[in-house]
């Protein structure tokens, strides 16, 4: 028997912005499988994921026309599998040929009104090398869904029916149970207007930010971060102002991006994934959302000043959490589209692409599956002209994209803002006690 709940913010947001119809925002997590592996135990694996995690059981509906979207969790049901092959491609060619295959599964959108979310795919490489892929709609999945998808698939593979993994304590519809209780929290909403009072989202760019339309087109570009410090040669720093990698992060970029600030007060969205709490890890579902850091970059600081001051900044921002609808409601001027002009969103690196796990007689390994193309969606709350997403990988080696809206910025632009980033990295890790003064003389040398 299907359950009704209330939406999250970002469902309600998603539906609304596509009346219920196609909506490509999706995200992916595919296993690679090397060995004689057995149909049977992948079956059996996807069906005890379904089972588990009434995220990829639930669809969005709305009662009446004038109504919200609600959420829809339906009764487990074996999944389907679409199975597809690669294996007539030659040999040097499949793995291109898999990776173009999975990017446009990628892209392919999905019904968000009464339609499956969630869809699974089995993709055949040779005898000994498949590929298994869940992709689903970020209407009820995020980035730090897919690791624990890739991590459950391999164990229940392995165990199958002896498998002991403790069910989850939460799923989506709590979360948007909580999300409701804030939402009409006196206090938080209180809390957010005084601290946004002064937020200066907005910056100041060639192109009016009012001229981008109701569709975006987000464009990847690669952020030249192997030429920029590891977080080896970040640490010292971090150690004395006592910041965390988000924050030094962070604090280069609006080092960067100084000169576009319309006073000396930049707010930006810093992406959480929201699963602080050890029994909620194991939660499928987007719970991620942005978080508003204002960053103070008066009186010309230093490197090192300027990153005790973001550090702070982060810390306040992050002890009292907020849906986004509360956010929107405090912040000045938002109007319709993105919160804010830039986001940052940073990730530990759990899963390097080389990294192998093995299990009844079969090497597991994940297979990137981020967006190489560029990607049409409505705006929806959240939505950044700039989303700087970086990651680091056990080694400490930083790696990323920029993804920006392509309507606003052109490929050169995209790639100053990268370039500036990096520079900017640098600077902290080999000259704290530079000034902003100093980067941004630097970079009008560099021109």
């Amino acid at each position: 028997m299907s359950t009704l709940h209330a939406a999250t913010h970002y469902q309600r947001s998603l539906y609304e912005a596509t009346g219920g119809r196609a909506s490509g925002v999706n995200i992916g997590a595919a296993v690679r499988m090397r060995g004689q592996t057995d149909p049977d135990r992948i079956c059996a694996a996807l069906d005890a994921l379904t089972a588990r995690h009434e995220a990829l059981r639930t669809t969005l509906t709305r009662q009446d026309t004038g109504g919200t979207a609600h959420q829809v969790v339906g009764d487990h049901s074996p999944s389907d599998l679409r199975e597809v092959s690669v294996a007539e491609v030659d040999e040097d060619q499949r793995e291109t040929a898999c990776a173009a295959l999975l990017q446009a599964e990628l892209r392919r959108p999905f019904v968000l009104e009464d339609s499956p979310l969630a869809r699974a795919l089995l993709v055949t490489l040779a005898d000994d090398d498949r590929v298994f892929v869940m992709v689903a709609h970020h209407a009820i999945m995020d980035g730090w869904s897919a690791g624990v998808i890739r991590d459950e698939f391999r164990h229940l593979y392995e165990h199958g029916t002896s498998a002991t993994l403790p069910p989850p304590v939460l799923h989506l519809a709590d979360y948007a149970a909580w999300e409701t209780e804030l939402s009409d929290d006196p206090a938080t909403r209180q809390h957010w207007r005084a601290a946004l009072a002064d937020a200066r989202p907005r910056l100041s760019f060639p192109q009016d930010v009012s001229a981008v339309g109701a569709l975006a087109r987000t464009t990847p570009h690669p952020l030249p971060l192997d030429r920029g410090p590891t977080l080896g040669a970040l640490h010292p720093l971090m150690v004395e102002e006592r910041a965390s990698t988000t924050a030094v992060l962070l604090a280069a970029l609006a080092a960067s991006l100084s000169d576009h600030a319309t006073n000396e007060r930049i707010t930006f969205g810093v992406m959480r994934s929201n699963r602080q709490q050890r029994d909620i890890r194991a939660t499928v579902g987007f719970l991620a959302g942005h978080v508003p850091v204002t960053v103070d970059l008066s009186g010309d600081p230093s490197c090192a000043t300027l990153l005790g001051r973001t550090a702070d900044a982060y810390d306040r921002a992050i002890s009292r959490p907020a849906p986004v609808g509360v956010l929107r409601a405090s912040l000045p001027d938002t109007g319709r589209g993105p919160l804010f002009d830039v986001s940052l969103n940073y990730s530990r690196g759990q899963h390097q692409a080389d990294a192998v796990v093995t299990g009844a007689g079969i090497a597991f390994s994940p297979f990137d599956l981020a967006h190489e193309e560029p990607t049409d969606h409505p705006w929806w709350d959240g939505a950044s002209l700039l989303d700087f997403q970086v990651s680091s990988d056990p080694a400490g080696r930083l790696s990323g994209v920029l993804v920006a809206d392509a309507n606003m910025l052109g490929d050169s632009e995209a790639a100053g803002f990268a370039d500036r980033f990096t520079a900017a990295l640098r600077r902290f890790a080999d000259r704290p006690g530079d000034r902003l003064s100093d980067l941004r003389t630097a970079e009008e040398s560099a021109r």
